[in-house]
């Protein structure tokens, strides 16, 4: 399915964040207009990035660090530790999800990047705001502070957005000086000190965020009765619901029957209508609902209908007003229960002895919960033809009608009239599933107790019933394509036996002021901020440790490679030859180069041919250019003391952008060209298998990303 970029332009229009983008660069265009006079100080980009730095931050960060030195010193030591530990999690995690993204791809191992409204929905975005905001901004801060720390200077801080028509990037950002970092000055602690505080400080948070989480029913509880629900809508009678007049959307339920509804000690609306509470229901029972009214902090009663919750496995949709068209069809081995007796796009006029009419509210779904589940209904359609469907209790797990009577957790494919494969196994936790770890997936079947398959003149359902006929708590024997025997076990098949009829959320029941001033949804608020802030900050935290170039983990490794090969094997007097364009605005130009101990000379290099086209300059052939040397300045600027700017002295007829070249001599490390190899390598290595499962992941399990 192509992308709908006219329905993505919609969806952004009318999205809250197009109107925060739309505030964002008023006030940074504003912000330039005044902070602008002084270029370093402002920076935009418009629409895909602003910048703004504030001095007030360098000062913040240095008063910080000088408080307690040796303290934060062995915070981030351990911060060292911890991130090195993590890297080699990280490791294991990344490459071997990207084999089995090879050898067996799963969902699961999807690996996708961030994109609003492709990857995830806008309203969906809405709620990682401000997890994106803290998890950058304390990231950033702690780099910042561990710099200062020892003494590494910060050449700028301030707040950054990115965007293309909305936010999609915002937060602190710090700019550490990286070439007095890896200056002589620091030794390999401080620069692994740097590197790992901002993951450390991730990972600290995402702690802190997993105790809140972990403990939140207990801190909520101090404010809040229960975690009851709240009505946001009622299913009208025409589409089969119970209580479109007993009950109003807004309606803010507390007790049930007496019952306290709460999630959080295995008493929701679910739990409680699946009997899984002291107090039993059924279909056709009336129960008395206990209300809060937020407003005047008083409580008032209603009473709702039970009904029952018909399942008939098809989907359709209005023919016109007296009919209904049969879209589409569930599979029997996917837990379907008419497949094979109605066909696709079939027109229905007529539901048993009731003539269909949407008007006058007879309707297929109105007629259905007429009757107790588990019967048979004839649907007749516009040609009078009659077919007989089964009418059964909605199933509570998925592929719980796969077999007549009894529930295995399996949904099956037919590979053909002799084996079927095995596709789902269900989650006995999260599924109802109660066949996890008895057998794998994509297994192919061609017996069951002893007995081989034989599809030609029955359906499996047919199949089972005629000749093995099982009970429930029979065990099944299922035998694969290469002989070996899997147990299978068998259990009523789990249903939804009532219907309420409503949606809701949930709704926290305040206990006492500080409750009512928050009101009954800020913990659900709370709960997905602290969430979603764990989920990103552990998640970019072991995505940073990755020991590749534009990861906090590459730098790491380097320096772990700095230790292994050494630091102390220099020929004392290399040469070689800089090169950089003139700037009339600034005359001073940062080598970037350790080690420097003499510049020999600064020449500009005029090309003979064009003097305005550099491009004809040939450096290696001194015939394409003419020689003039230049007067200078040599400046040790990081104090280390090494040469690393030079100040080119006035010349009025010295051009902006003219070629300079820089000869200098230098403490050249002899070990540096296998150093660099070696973490190229690794960087690359990392670089293939996060762009290969990127890949993989796209053409698996989203075809529609980056608008293909």
């Amino acid at each position: 399915m192509g992308f709908d970029i006219l329905g993505f332009i919609v969806e952004v229009i009318r999205n809250p964040l197009f109107i925060i983008s739309i505030v964002f660069w008023a006030i940074a265009f504003v912000l330039v207009k005044f902070l602008g006079k002084k270029k370093e100080n402002a920076s935009i980009f418009f629409p895909f990035l602003a910048l703004f730095r504030f001095r007030f931050f360098n000062k913040l960060f240095k008063k910080i660090a000088q408080k307690n030195r040796k303290l934060w010193r062995a915070w981030w030591n351990i911060g060292v530790i911890v991130s090195f530990l993590l890297m080699c999690y990280a490791l294991y995690f990344f490459v071997s999800n990207f084999f089995h993204l090879i050898i067996d791809p799963q969902p699961e191992n999807a690996i996708m990047p961030l994109i609003p409204g492709v990857t995830i929905s806008l309203p969906q975005f809405q709620v990682l705001i401000l997890p994106i905001l803290l998890t950058m901004t304390v990231h950033e801060f702690s780099h910042a502070i561990a710099a200062e720390n020892d003494d590494v200077n910060v050449k700028s801080a301030g707040i950054m957005g990115a965007g293309l028509f909305f936010i999609i990037l915002y937060g602190a950002f710090v700019e550490v000086d990286e070439f007095q970092l890896y200056s002589r000055t620091f030794s390999s602690k401080t620069r692994l000190r740097v590197a790992a505080a901002g993951v450390w400080t991730n990972v600290v948070w995402a702690g802190l965020a997993f105790l809140l989480i972990s403990s939140f029913p207990q801190i909520m509880n101090l404010s809040y009765e229960s975690a009851s629900f709240q009505v946001t809508a009622v299913v009208p009678a025409q589409m089969g619901g119970f209580n479109e007049e007993n009950l109003e959307v807004g309606d803010i339920v507390y007790k049930i029957n007496g019952t306290t509804v709460d999630s959080n000690n295995a008493a929701s609306l679910t739990d409680i209508l699946s009997n899984r509470t002291a107090l039993q229901v059924s279909a056709e029972d009336v129960l008395l609902l206990t209300c809060y009214n937020a407003e005047n902090r008083s409580f008032y009663d209603k009473e709702v209908v039970l009904g029952f919750r018909p399942f008939i496995g098809f989907d359709y949709q209005f023919y016109n007003n007296t009919a209904i068209n049969i879209t589409s069809i569930n599979p029997s081995l996917n837990g379907g229960n008419n497949e094979g007796l109605i066909p696709v796009n079939t027109i229905i006029t007529k539901i048993g002895n009731n003539t269909l009419n949407n008007a006058s509210g007879i309707t297929l779904e109105n007629i259905l919960i007429q009757r107790k589940p588990n019967y048979k209904l004839n649907l007749t359609s516009n040609t009078n033809e009659i077919y007989e469907i089964n009418v059964n209790y909605f199933p509570a797990a998925p592929g719980a009608h796969v077999f007549h009577d009894i529930y295995t957790g399996l949904n099956l494919s037919k590979v053909d009239n002799f084996s079927l494969n095995v596709t789902n196994v269900f989650k006995n936790v999260t599924e109802s599933g109660n066949n996890e770890g008895n057998i794998p997936e994509r297994v192919i079947i061609k017996k069951i107790n002893g007995i081989s398959l034989n599809l030609t003149e029955y359906s499996f359902k047919e199949f089972v019933k005629t000749f093995i006929n099982p009970e429930v708590g029979d065990i099944l024997i299922f035998t694969d394509n290469e002989g070996q025997n899997y147990s299978i076990n068998t259990s009523e098949i789990p249903v939804i036996p009532v219907f309420i009829g409503l949606t809701s959320e949930t709704y926290w029941i305040p206990k006492n002021g500080i409750g009512r001033l928050f009101g009954g949804l800020f913990p659900i608020e709370l709960y997905t901020f602290l969430y979603y802030t764990f989920l990103i900050m552990f998640s970019l935290a072991i995505f940073n440790l990755l020991p590749t170039t534009i990861f906090d983990g590459g730098r790491l490794v380097k320096e772990i490679i700095n230790l292994i090969f050494g630091t102390k094997d220099y020929n004392l007097n290399a040469r070689k030859r800089l090169h950089y364009e003139y700037s009339e605005k600034d005359q001073k130009q940062h080598l970037m180069t350790q080690g420097i101990h003499h510049v020999i000379g600064v020449r500009e290099l005029i090309p003979l041919n064009d003097e305005e086209n550099k491009k004809d300059i040939n450096l290696e052939d001194e015939s394409t250019f003419e020689l003039r040397e230049l007067e200078y300045q040599p400046h040790d600027t990081s104090t280390d003391g090494f040469i690393d700017t030079i100040e080119i002295k006035s010349y009025k007829d010295l051009k902006n952008k003219s070629l300079i070249e820089v000869e200098i001599e230098y403490e050249q490390d002899l070990k540096e060209p296998i150093k660099k190899k070696v973490y190229k390598s690794i960087s690359w290595a990392i670089g293939i298998i996060l762009l290969a499962s990127l890949a993989i992941s796209t053409i698996k399990f989203n075809k529609t990303l980056f608008w293909l």
